[in-house]
């Protein structure tokens, strides 16, 4: 009788064979609070968490993360690794690319820290002449003209260049470097984790840059612009968006 039931199974999976849903892969790269990696090696952040919630709203297609570099990301589109890239901005150097840009009206930017102590104001920012900098190295930057060519960099400013926004927290918090254009978002999330630093570092007023993210999506891709759009406002009109935004201090 098994014998029976597994053949009427197996034509029934031939006459109605289950269709695999189109896959949207999602780039990201070290970024946070929008992608990052957990103690255990996991990646999370905001990126992850709202590709969860895309899938669990809809069943057309599955969103799938993949890893990409900040240097190489670019590189990575053009070959079709990726097809979409959430919390993007097109002047982040996709000028010559073909490509669609979604606005998600969630704003965020660079913030400059340094050391606090007694001879430090909100002046101590206004130039970079003799102090050392800590920049992510491929991250654009407004004062650097958003170049991010290391050693042309290397010959306007005294730089080391380090892999993440937590360490040019650090290397400012260990005397390594004056000065570090830190993102707004994650510098208010690693206070919040971190409350002791919260007296050790004095906070520019003014912004290095401010942004407002958005979606990066490749014109032939399986799933259209319009797809996206509604999907996203869904998650937002829910308040699911919001939920996300508040865990990771993004302001939307």
């Amino acid at each position: 009788m098994n014998k029976i039931l597994s053949a009427i199974a197996a034509l029934i999976i031939l006459i109605n064979p289950v269709q695999a849903k189109p896959v949207v892969n999602v780039g990201g790269y070290l970024f946070a609070p929008y992608v990052n990696i957990s103690e255990a090696g996991m990646f999370q952040g905001f990126t992850i968490d709202l590709i969860a919630a895309f899938n669990e709203l809809q069943s057309e297609v599955d969103f799938q993360f993949v890893n990409t570099s900040i240097e190489n990301r670019y590189q990575a589109y053009d070959i079709g690794r990726f097809d979409m890239m959430i919390f993007e901005s097109p002047i982040w150097g996709w000028q010559n690319f073909d490509t669609t840009f979604i606005p998600l009206d969630i704003v965020d930017g660079e913030v400059f820290i340094t050391l606090r102590d007694n001879d430090k104001n909100q002046e101590y920012f206004s130039s970079f002449k003799d102090k050392s900098l800590s920049l992510v190295s491929g991250y654009h930057y407004q004062f650097a003209d958003w170049n991010t060519d290391s050693q042309e960099l290397a010959l306007n400013f005294d730089i080391q260049f380090v892999n993440t926004n937590k360490a040019s927290i650090e290397s400012v918090l260990k005397g390594r470097a004056d000065i570090a254009p830190v993102t707004h978002s994650y510098l208010m999330h690693y206070l919040q984790t971190h409350p002791d630093a919260r007296s050790q570092l004095l906070i520019s007023e003014r912004l290095d840059q401010a942004y407002s993210h958005s979606i990066l999506l490749k014109p032939n891709s399986v799933v259209s612009a319009s797809h996206v759009q509604k999907w996203f406002n869904e998650i937002r009109d829910s308040g699911r968006l919001k939920r996300i935004a508040e865990k990771y201090n993004v302001e939307i």
